[in-house]
This record gives structure tokens, C-alpha cells and sequence, in this order.
């Protein structure tokens, strides 16, 4: 369902997005951090892309991280609902359909970095 949502390929999901992060995230943290995601498609696939922030840069790419920080794990019905605006990232987490696996605490500095 989640892969169906969208009306091109992974590759090219992850390529768009992409393009959108240097409008949409505010200035890059001093720090750096790998944030893994997993999608989980079904009791066998799955498929990874991993986000960069850090310094000047924001990236995303498909495939697994072998430095990830952080790995969120998703699957992709949870996926496609938070991607059509149904349910939120926090929802999910809250009723144990996001699993947050890492350094916690280097993720939530970030995120004050970001937001100050």
C-alpha cells in the first residue's frame, strides 16, 4: 500500500525528496546525525533510506546506513497514513505502530538545535 501511494518508483520518491529538503528544513544543526527508516512491507521486505544532517548538508538515500544514529521502523500501512495526513508521526508512536531504536538523546538535541 505504501509503495502504491505513489505514483513513481523508491528511487524516485527518495530523489524528490530530495529536492524538497532545501526548502523545507530550516538551517542544518552543528551537530551530525544518520536517521534510519524502515518500512516495513511485509513479514520478509522491507525498504531503508536513511536521512544526513549535519554541517551544510541535508540528504537523503535509499538503502540501509551502516552509521545510523537513529532507526525508525514503520510499516506500510502506518506509512501510507501518516503520508496521507491521517495519522500523525506522534500517534503512531504513541500506540506502538513506530518503533524508535538509537541515540535518543542526540535526536532530540538536534531537534533543539533545529527549533532555536
Amino acid at each position: 500500500m505504501y509503495a502504491s501511494t505513489m505514483e513513481f518508483s523508491k528511487a524516485e520518491w527518495v530523489a524528490k525528496l530530495n529536492e524538497k529538503l532545501g526548502t523545507l528544513v530550516p538551517p542544518t544543526p552543528t551537530s551530525s546525525i544518520v536517521i534510519q527508516y524502515e518500512i516495513v512491507e511485509d513479514s520478509r521486505d522491507s525498504f531503508f533510506y536513511h536521512l544526513f544532517l549535519g554541517g551544510s548538508e541535508v540528504t537523503v538515500r535509499e538503502g540501509k546506513s551502516e552509521q545510523a544514529d537513529v532507526t525508525f521502523s514503520i510499516d506500510q500501512d502506518t506509512a501510507a497514513l501518516i503520508q496521507e495526513g491521517s495519522l500523525s508521526t506522534e500517534e503512531a508512536f504513541l500506540r506502538g505502530l513506530l518503533t524508535v531504536d538509537g541515540d535518543v538523546a542526540l535526536l532530540v538535541n538536534i531537534h533543539d538545535e533545529i527549533e532555536n
